[in-house]
């Protein structure tokens, strides 16, 4: 702390702090080992209500320095910043001395009242005019004095975080028929100011990952978390242990579960003319041998598998490239061929046994595929 004026002789404020300096250093010099459990226990509640009391002791005096410009006159531009240079205070501590002081001197008094008898702290003291502050101006004085009333007497039971929510609805408390219909009308600026501000993006990190950076309403996230939650459970336990995801990673698989399933579904907006759908680029050879790499249409690289589990996915991939990478599209008989209708006269050739079909009637060609392209020799088979 910096001093900058000599006290006066004889002044009765300065006599006082001198005093209350005077009682710290005897208490302090008093072992703290010697009390009882009780007794040490109503002692810190005691010396937490008497830090209170100094701090409004602080704040009276700060609220008369402000009334007289002390700080101003001395070089300042403001009382906070005069007091900054005095306490080696940090911005947002002399802003809160001044604020309180300022609403004390302005009539908030029954909060100034209760902040000097240690019922109400600083932090709170701090909250209590920052909520009458939000109340309507054309709000008669007698019910913003009952609201000032009902709030101090909170402060015993709640801190200063959960009496900023009982703040935001005291009119409600103190006058219904007033406060409903502004909390009605503040939840509708609430949700239309939620609405301008909800955004999605999508950012590289050039590292094989996107980093997801989004803002929602309370509606929309509700709605996202309803249909991820499902996806995002825990695998049931198997013989190769329990499901060792994070939640995090359950999450995220869940996303991409559910627009996997929105896109198969066909269930979502066409786009340019198309089903929406993901695109790759990739040479054939990444198909058909399992080498090199893919790539998606902002450049980032798939490996051959990813490639090849998408294509068969898209039903590219006949089971004949080879089943490794390929997925679940692996099957001894295509769909298509089972919605084939027979076209050949000869039953012998209109009839074929395929594994796992219940209906054996599909169409066998009389000129093999790869017969009729010789132009494309690397066509698969």
């Amino acid at each position: 702390m910096t001093a900058v004026l000599d006290p006066p002789v004889n002044d009765p404020v300065t006599a006082a702090v001198a005093e209350l300096s005077a009682v710290l250093d005897r208490a302090a010099e008093v072992p703290t080992w010697v009390p009882s459990d009780e007794a040490l226990s109503a002692a810190v509640a005691a010396c937490a209500t008497a830090v209170t009391r100094a701090q409004a002791l602080l704040v009276g005096l700060v609220g008369e320095i402000d009334a007289r410009g002390i700080g101003t006159r001395r070089g300042a531009v403001s009382t906070a910043a005069w007091l900054r240079h005095v306490l080696n205070a940090m911005p947002r501590e002399a802003r809160t001395l001044v604020g309180v002081a300022t609403a004390i001197r302005g009539g908030i008094t029954v909060t100034g009242a209760a902040f000097g008898a240690g019922d109400v702290s600083l932090a709170q003291a701090v909250v209590i005019p920052g909520a009458l502050g939000e109340l309507p101006d054309e709000l008669p004085s007698d019910i913003r004095q009952r609201a000032e009333r009902e709030l101090v007497g909170y402060a015993d039971r709640f801190d200063a975080q959960q009496l900023t929510r009982l703040g935001s609805h005291i009119l409600t408390v103190v006058a219904p028929e007033i406060g409903e219909a502004r909390d009605a009308e503040a939840l509708e600026r609430q949700e239309q100011q939620a609405r301008r501000r909800r955004e999605l993006f999508f950012t590289p990190d050039g590292h094989g990952t996107v980093h997801l950076r989004s803002r929602l309403t309370d509606e929309a996230a509700a709605i996202v978390r309803a249909a991820l939650d499902p996806l995002a459970a825990p695998l049931p336990r198997t013989v190769a242990g329990t499901d060792q995801r994070t939640a995090g990673q359950r999450r995220a698989d869940a996303l991409v579960e559910l627009c996997r399933r929105g896109l198969r579904s066909g269930d979502v907006p066409e786009s340019g003319g198309e089903p929406t759908q993901v695109v790759v680029t990739n040479p054939l050879r990444t198909l058909t041998e399992g080498l090199g790499i893919t790539r998606l249409p902002d450049g980032a690289p798939l490996s051959a598998a990813k490639a090849r589990r998408m294509a068969c996915d898209c039903q590219l991939i006949p089971a004949v490239l080879g089943g490794r990478g390929c997925g679940s599209r692996r099957r001894p008989g295509a769909a298509a061929l089972r919605r084939c209708p027979p076209a050949s006269s000869d039953p012998a050739r209109s009839r074929l046994r395929v594994p796992g079909l219940r209906s054996t009637r599909i169409l066998v060609r009389r000129t093999p595929h790869r017969d009729r392209c010789p132009e494309r020799p690397d066509q698969p088979g």
